[in-house]
Order: C-alpha cells, then sequence, then structure tokens
C-alpha cells in the first residue's frame, strides 16, 4: 500500500482507509505537503474517522516530523482510539520541540487522566494554568481530577473558576453539580445542574447528575423523571443505572429495579451498594433465597473492601499522608454503616 502512495496511486477500494476521494486522493498527492496531509487528518477527525486521520497525520510527519499541529492532531486521534500511551507520546514530542504548548499538556493531562493518573492529569493542568492563567478547559480538567482523587472542595473551587471565566461551559457546570452531590449539597448541585440545563436542554449528563440529586433529597419520583429525559446517558453510565435502580426501589417497583440493578452488577460485580438494593428487592417480593445470595455476595465484596481501605489508610498515615488517611477510613465507616 505504501509503494502505491509513494507512486501517486489510488489505493484499491477494497483495502484502503484513507476516508478520501479518488479525486481528492490525487489532489492531495499532487500538493505533498505536511499542511495538506494535516489538514486532511484534521478534516478527518472532525468526522470522527480516527483511524483515517492517523494516516494522513503521519504522512504529515514523515515530511516534517516538527510539524506540531500534525502531532497534536495525532495525539487527538490517537486519544480517541483508546491508545493512550501513543498519545502522550506525541504530546510528549510537541513539549520538547514548545515547552509552553497549554494544548499538549492538557492533552496529556486528558490521557494520564485516561489511564487512571489523576496526580499526573493535576500536574499536567497545573503546568498549563501557569502559562495561561485563564484558561477554563485547564480549571475545568483540574476540577475533574481533584474530583477522581475525592477532594471535592477542590474540586468545586476550580469548576467554578472555569465557570466565572466561561459562563456557559456546559461541562463546567455538570461537573459544579457532581461535586455538590458528594458534599451532600443536593440543592446547589441540582441549581448547578439546571444552569447546564438551560444553556443546552439535551446535555444527558445534566439530567444524569440532577436525578443523583434528587435522590439525595429523596425526590425519587422526580429523580426518575431526570433519568427517563437522560434516556441513553442513563442506561449506558453504571452509575447512572445504579441510582435509577434506587429510585426505582424506593417507589415501589421492584421488578423494574431487579431488572436495572442486574445490569449494574454484570458490568461490575464488585457494586457492593447494587447488591444491597437487589437483596432489599428480592426480599421484598419473596424471593428470599435470592435475596440471601445478594446479601452474602454484599457482604464478601465488603470484606475485602474493608480490609483494602485500611491497609491504604495505614500506608498513607506512615508517608504523613494524613488527609488521605483519614479520606480511607471515612470509607471503612461508610461501609460499616451502610
Amino acid at each position: 500500500m505504501r509503494e502505491a502512495v509513494s507512486a501517486g496511486e489510488y489505493p484499491p477500494a477494497a483495502t484502503h482507509r484513507y476516508g478520501t476521494s479518488p479525486g481528492r486522493y490525487q489532489y492531495l498527492m499532487r500538493q505533498n505537503s505536511p499542511e495538506a496531509f494535516c489538514a486532511e487528518g484534521v478534516r478527518l477527525s472532525r468526522k470522527k474517522r480516527h483511524e483515517e486521520s492517523v494516516y494522513w497525520f503521519g504522512l504529515a510527519l514523515e515530511q516534517d516530523p516538527s510539524c506540531r499541529p500534525a502531532l497534536l492532531g495525532l495525539g487527538f486521534a490517537l486519544g480517541k482510539l483508546g491508545r493512550y500511551d501513543e498519545e502522550i507520546q506525541c504530546c510528549d514530542r510537541v513539549l520538547a520541540l514548545d515547552p509552553r504548548s497549554a494544548d499538549a499538556l492538557l492533552m496529556k493531562g486528558f490521557a494520564l487522566g485516561k489511564q487512571g493518573d489523576f496526580h499526573g492529569k493535576l500536574a499536567c493542568c497545573g503546568q498549563a494554568l501557569a502559562i495561561n492563567p485563564d484558561s477554563a478547559t485547564a480549571w475545568n480538567m483540574k476540577g475533574q481530577a481533584h474530583g477522581m482523587l475525592e477532594d471535592y472542595e477542590e474540586e468545586l473551587a476550580c469548576c467554578e473558576q472555569a465557570a466565572l471565566l466561561r459562563p456557559r461551559y456546559i461541562g463546567a457546570w455538570v461537573n459544579m453539580g457532581y461535586a455538590l452531590v458528594q458534599l451532600g449539597r443536593y440543592r446547589d448541585a441540582i441549581r448547578a445542574c439546571n444552569r447546564a440545563i438551560r444553556i443546552y436542554p439535551h446535555f444527558m449528563a445534566a439530567w444524569v447528575t440532577k436525578g443523583i440529586a434528587l435522590c439525595g433529597l429523596m425526590e425519587y419520583h422526580a429523580a426518575l423523571d431526570c433519568f427517563e429525559y437522560a434516556g441513553e446517558e442513563a442506561s449506558g453510565s453504571t452509575r447512572a443505572l445504579y441510582w435509577r435502580g434506587l429510585a426505582l426501589s424506593r417507589t415501589g417497583q421492584f421488578r423494574e429495579a431487579i431488572d436495572c440493578l442486574t445490569r449494574v452488577v454484570d458490568r461490575d460485580a464488585r457494586y457492593a451498594d447494587a447488591w444491597v438494593i437487589l437483596s432489599n428487592c428480592h426480599f421484598m417480593l419473596g424471593n428470599l433465597d435470592e435475596s440471601g445470595r445478594c446479601f452474602m455476595t454484599a457482604y464478601g465484596i465488603d470484606k475485602q473492601d474493608i480490609r483494602e481501605l485500611v491497609r491504604k489508610s495505614i500506608t498513607n498515615w506512615r508517608q504523613g499522608n494524613s488527609r488521605e488517611a483519614l479520606q480511607h477510613m471515612s470509607g471503612v465507616f461508610g461501609i460499616l454503616l451502610r
């Protein structure tokens, strides 16, 4: 296939993945410039044809290995394909050329977050903010990282700053709502979600977060209305499915709750809270054997979780991380009091 490209020929339709028409392909080959190849990669990325865009960005970089737009475009496409290590490598190549590239820092932070390295994500966001303190994206990403580290006060402060800089930043308002839910400030969370919904009524994550906040207020019928409106978002997210199942159980819709929560534990067999509610639902329907099985499953998970949380708490305490140690112990008490 590479020989066909070198010869300026359009590859057979059955084998090519370049995403272009024969005429456009010939035009790009005549241009034969990294700028033209990079532009084609951007065009395809905007159409979510990331595998094909990777080829064009790669072709641009063969001609000019220091083409920063091509490196950033390639990193973005690789990230969309779940190839986060390669995305980070692209970002590092950009940063070697330009250490003050905030775009590369934020892209790298995003990839690190996808890999579960939230401290690394925080570091990237901090560097990006040192370059541009008014980057709403950086503030929001920093808030997300704090949230994943269970530092919800910091998440809230960062997302508030993002929304202050960009008042119509929907993601920042929803992340504020999430942090407020975790802090038990349910009515404030609903107000934050309503701000997002007013900006864009079809932003389904806002409806899901609002539904969770309504569950916190024990307004389960209203919560179910939110989950119903969220539709696919509520069905695709394990977290949203759990809360929908909880709301169904609290409104006496036990069979529907069982269907919902069974999907949760099928996706995540260690979701102890889901097993507990499943146990309650089966008990209410008189399925005592199944209720007992679900309860014992939750109990088995809890024992392992308590042991792991205590271990983490002791480790953090010995390392002088008293805040993290207390968070882990709070998790232990939360399980015991459930």
